[in-house]
């Protein structure tokens, strides 16, 4: 059968085998509509008009004739987090750091020849198209999609490195005066790559079955450091008609669920200031933490849920333009104040950092109850609404982290004022509201004057390892010693978790 899509005003058609729902057939085709909920039709990101009607492609059954009309894919740059553009010139080393998040991939390019990073820019993780989480994703590969995830994170990469590509030949163009800036090629120059993700992502990367990632004992394939050229790694992609030939180091991990993107972000925490007792934080769409010490590193994860990160929230969305990123409610209006990303007046949606800030006025205004009760929906602005199941993921997102703390805690033998410095990891950490975090009970009262927001701590121990001769050893020295915490087995998790569901705040002043 064939299907015709309409996909940014191009007309496209498709064949869609016996059985298959749209959504499947048209990933099949490489068109990939968000699916946070890994095409089980709860979160309603597939929605497409299919003969004119709004429908789930993932509910809908592909037929013969179906016209259907998707939207535009979500996606964003970060460009010049710490651009030092008078760095890019020919006749210098580079190296290219790389961060697989599950929702987003960065990249930073650094001059080896001084150290400093130069651009950096970064894009969504397609994969989110197949499912928001880590178990989706497992999920998806074991299904046999595993060479399209492989696809989704090989093409954004080389997304990214085209963007860098360009954009540094712009930037040269004003530093070659004897040079035309066509002749500049920033592939001939870069001398190493080095990646960091969570282990699912640099198993998919590197075509690895994920299968046991996602069965007890959860063993994982490889977690140790890994050395490749690449093409051994990306096949014989070129640009500008040339193909690197770099080596791409993937740093090590910890454990199934204790990534190289959390070892990378101890990294860095180590080089932020030595001595004392730390605590990294990773709010992303996996909630991941580890206390360290000198001596001694002690991490975990939690299913936290892509609630952070806006997934499974009815209007939820990426931290793109137009998102709700800061809100405020006014009793004496009876509504809310808020601020987008970019400074649009008319929202698309809610990203990570504005359920948090609209979930804690909720509760400090004693809209939503200590149990989590929300009598009705809430209109934040026209269109947008929070709902009661946005409050239940948020409450299971909040619950896992704080009960997770409280486990690392106990392990190490040490309490809430024994922590020297909090770490708040990720783009998400970079954005939420201190305040927000601590109604909602995610962080307790005792860090307020201790937490620090670190931006994307994978990317920048990435950024470390090419920049410090020593760091390897490092990484590679702590996590072969680190010691991991299955929450699922601990003995004290699901009843601090069941403490944690509730909210402790739910009147103003």
């Amino acid at each position: 059968m064939i299907l015709t899509v309409w996909e940014q005003k191009q007309k496209r058609q498709i064949p869609a085998a016996e059985g298959q729902t749209v959504l499947q057939a048209l990933q099949t085709a490489g068109i990939f509509v968000e699916a946070t909920c890994g095409g089980g039709g709860t979160c309603g990101k597939c929605l497409a008009q299919i003969n004119k009607i709004p429908q789930l492609t993932c509910l809908t059954p592909a037929a013969d004739g179906m016209e259907i009309i998707v939207g535009h894919t979500e996606d964003f740059a970060i460009v010049d987090i710490s651009a030092d553009r008078e760095g890019i010139t020919a006749g210098v080393s580079y190296g290219l750091a790389v961060d697989i998040g599950t929702t987003t991939i960065a990249l930073t390019l650094v001059n080896l020849d001084n150290g400093k990073p130069v651009l950096s820019h970064g894009v969504i993780n397609s994969q989110r198209a197949l499912g928001a989480d880590v178990i989706s994703r497992i999920k998806a590969a074991d299904e046999g999609k595993l060479d399209v995830l492989r696809r989704c994170v090989l093409d954004d990469i080389c997304t990214g490195i085209s963007y860098l590509c360009k954009e540094s030949r712009v930037l040269a163009g004003s530093h070659l005066d004897d040079s035309p800036v066509s002749d500049f090629n920033l592939i001939r120059y870069i001398r190493k790559i080095v990646i960091a993700g969570n282990t699912t992502m640099l198993h998919i990367l590197m075509g690895e079955s994920c299968h046991s990632l996602g069965q007890y004992p959860f063993t994982p394939v490889f977690i140790e450091l890994q050395r490749h050229s690449f093409k051994d790694i990306f096949g014989t992609v070129t640009f500008d008609d040339e193909l690197p030939s770099c080596e791409v180091v993937l740093l090590p991990g910890i454990s199934t669920y204790v990534g190289a993107d959390v070892a990378a972000g101890i990294l860095y925490g180590y080089a932020l200031e030595e001595g004392g007792l730390r605590l990294l934080v990773d709010l992303g769409t996996n909630g991941e933490l580890a206390l360290f010490s000198p001596d001694a590193v002690t991490a975990t994860a939690t299913a936290a849920g892509p609630a952070f990160e806006a997934g499974n929230i009815s209007c939820g969305t990426g931290s793109i333009p137009g998102a709700i990123a800061k809100a405020v409610y006014r009793p004496e209006t009876e509504s809310f104040e808020w601020e987008t990303i970019g400074g649009a007046d008319n929202p698309i949606g809610i990203c990570g950092s504005g359920v948090l800030d609209i979930a804690a006025q909720l509760v400090l205004h004693g809209f939503i109850d200590e149990a989590g009760s929300l009598e009705e929906d809430f209109v934040i602005a026209p269109g947008i609404t929070f709902t009661q199941k946005d409050v239940r993921e948020l409450q299971l997102a909040k619950s896992a982290v704080r009960a997770g703390i409280e486990v690392l805690l106990s392990d190490f033998g040490v309490f809430y004022d024994d922590i020297d410095k909090v770490y708040l990891a990720g783009g998400f950490g970079h954005t939420l509201n201190l305040e927000s975090a601590i109604i909602l009970g995610i962080l307790p009262e005792a860090w307020r004057h201790k937490v620090q927001a670190i931006g994307n701590s994978s990317l920048a121990g990435s950024v470390r390892v090419l920049t410090d001769s020593a760091a390897l050893d490092t990484i590679v020295d702590f996590t072969a010693k680190a010691k991991e915490i299955n929450l699922s087995a601990h003995p004290e998790f699901n009843d601090l978790f069941m403490e944690h569901m509730m909210f402790e705040n739910t009147t103003a002043g």
